[in-house]
């Protein structure tokens, strides 16, 4: 087995920050599942910022943990987050990042997009020392699930009877480029349907075209084509995700040929659940928590990309 290579950017004011992660994440490289690699494993007399860049370009996974310090570094912020932004961008590289002290990362919109291995809301800084273990515990067993579905993603190539041939263009496609304007699909369960809806209201009130197919699809249509028809021509499919949907042909289905098609998906975990090995390495969108559900996140996201027509 091919270990899953991890980069941990970082600034060296949260040295002992990082120093007790990556000692909880050492289980992972015993077991040859993942190699950390940080500027700590920079050579003597090394060119440290060809190393560092060989590294990124090496990498599966980044972790990326936020501070001030980290959002002061002119290297990180100039050298290191660009090219981290692009492999994700062009190459579907995983980055989770991990809020390590209270800081203005929200104002970063390439941050705000990412998705977080632990609560923003609580920086590691703000558990005592007690509890500093249990949650970095949690930080890491989010990152060592992520190690597992790059892992399965490797071993189980796309075939078309999974997704549908993806061409390189498609590969490549820009995340955040220019796109033609359409409609916003959205996948769910029955038993989200509610949720479902009360999303559509949401985004046409934004001024998005939103598509459910309870809405369009009529008794005796051909599922199928109409769903194959409704996802080229849609700009983003939003994949609510749920036990249920976890379980539905249909819901993997939509989001399978979407990205078969080159259409962005975006997870939105409505109940907690597993996700789907590829599934697992996109950012999803949190809202399990329904007093703080992230709608302006969402619709943050869905502005780099998608241009509404206001109505």
């Amino acid at each position: 087995m091919v270990p899953v290579r991890i980069f941990v950017s970082y600034s060296h004011d949260d040295e002992k920050w990082k120093d007790r992660l990556v000692s909880h994440l050492r289980v992972l490289e015993r077991q040859g599942a993942a190699a950390i690699w940080d500027t700590s494993e920079l050579p003597a007399g090394a060119d440290w910022s060809q190393e560092i860049e060989k590294a990124i370009r090496r990498s599966d996974i980044a972790v990326l943990l936020i501070s001030p310090s980290f959002l002061a570094s002119d290297f990180i912020v100039t050298k290191e987050l660009p090219a981290l932004l692009k492999r994700r961008q062009n190459e579907g590289l995983a980055i989770l990042s991990v809020l390590v002290r209270p800081s203005m990362w929200s104002a970063v919109p390439q941050i705000a997009e990412l998705q977080f291995a632990n609560d923003p809301s609580q920086p590691l800084s703000s558990a005592s020392e007690a509890d500093r273990d249990t949650v970095y515990a949690a930080v890491s067993q989010r990152i060592a699930d992520l190690v597992q579905a790059v892992a399965q993603r490797a071993a189980s190539p796309a075939t078309a009877e999974t997704i549908g041939d993806q061409s390189e263009a498609q590969k490549t496609r820009s995340i955040f480029g220019a796109v033609p304007r359409g409609h916003i699909f959205i996948s769910h369960a029955k038993d989200d349907g509610d949720f479902a809806e009360l999303l559509k209201l949401k985004l046409e009130r934004e001024g998005h075209d939103a598509w459910v197919d309870s809405d369009r699809l009529d008794p005796g249509l051909d599922w199928r084509s109409e769903i194959d028809q409704a996802v080229r021509d849609a700009v983003a499919v939003l994949a609510i995700m749920s036990p249920e949907a976890r379980a539905s042909e249909y819901v993997t289905y939509e989001w399978a040929f979407a990205w078969g098609c080159g259409t962005k998906v975006i997870p939105i975990m409505l109940k907690q659940t597993t996700l789907h090995p590829r599934l697992a390495t996109l950012q999803y969108l949190d809202f399990t928590n329904r007093i703080a559900r992230p709608w302006d996140r969402l619709f943050g996201v869905l502005s780099g990309f998608v241009d509404p027509v206001r109505k």
